[in-house]
């Protein structure tokens, strides 16, 4: 018994080795950075999903008249040893391959990441593990026909490589028209609302004075870590509001047709509809 024991002891050591050589090693001595994805997202591929790394950023929602640039902050975080000193962070541009998307181009798009105007922006202060950095977008009149997109990650500088891979991407999405808010699909809106629309998004806006964007969404939800995903806080409310959107576009679309007017459509042609999807 006692020789099984030992053996039992040895073979958990081994097992124990051999996972942790799976794992990713930070050493004390080296300084990583990652993005952070928001509340309840750990540093595993299991909580976190494609739209955890994309945010959208619309001159026509969130911009002032006229406005030529803006600021998106976005918020990072360490892995290894602190420093009491300020060490810089590099940000680069990574090309995205997919089918049908406009890269966007700095100078153009953007400011370039190594803007010397941006240099003290893009440091981690002495002995903290989070900072926030910034991608100023700038509004080209290119935006009005389609959006670009920016997907950046951390560049390796003698101070920083990137860490886990699951959290070194992040993509932006630029244009000067209403663009789906990715909220939408984390929050399943279909089921309440109806299929997105731009048309059906202007008029959200202009009947209730809400921008119904990702960061008003959120006011109206929870991240449920738990189970890890993004719920209303009031289900009953969102039910409600589709009712009334409902009532409202009926009585628009009556009116317009007494004054000679096509009912409300999306820019593809169909009308606007607030129709939930059905499960």
């Amino acid at each position: 018994m006692k020789l099984f024991n030992i053996l039992y002891a040895a073979g958990l050591l081994l097992l124990t080795a051999a996972c942790e050589k799976d794992l990713p090693v930070f050493s004390d001595d080296e300084g990583f950075l990652i993005f952070n994805y928001g509340a309840g997202k750990k540093t595993d591929d299991a909580t976190v999903s494609e739209n955890d790394r994309r945010g959208s950023y619309s001159f026509l929602l969130n911009a002032a008249e006229e406005q030529i640039c803006d600021t998106v902050w976005l918020k990072v975080n360490t892995l290894g040893k602190l420093s009491s000193d300020s060490r810089p962070i590099a940000l680069v541009q990574v090309e995205d391959t997919n089918r049908n998307v406009m890269n966007a181009v700095a100078g153009k798009h953007y400011v370039a990441f190594d803007d010397p105007s941006l240099a003290e922006l893009y440091r981690m202060p002495g002995n903290s593990a989070v900072a926030e950095v910034p991608v100023v977008v700038l509004c080209d009149p290119s935006l009005k026909e389609g959006d670009v997109t920016l997907k950046m990650t951390f560049g390796d500088n003698d101070w920083f490589k990137p860490g886990y891979p699951s959290f070194t991407t992040y993509t932006l999405t630029i244009s000067d028209y209403l663009a789906e808010p990715k909220m939408w699909q984390e929050l399943n809106v279909d089921y309440y609302l109806g299929t997105y629309g731009s048309k059906k998004h202007e008029l959200m806006i202009q009947w209730t004075g809400k921008t119904w964007d990702d960061e008003y969404f959120r006011t109206l939800a929870t991240y449920d870590t738990n189970y890890g995903y993004w719920r209303f806080n009031d289900a009953a409310y969102i039910d409600y509001l589709d009712a009334w959107f409902a009532r409202k576009l009926e009585e628009e679309n009556a009116l317009r047709l007494e004054n000679d007017k096509d009912i409300y459509r999306e820019p593809n042609g169909k009308p606007v509809s607030f129709e939930p999807r059905s499960y």
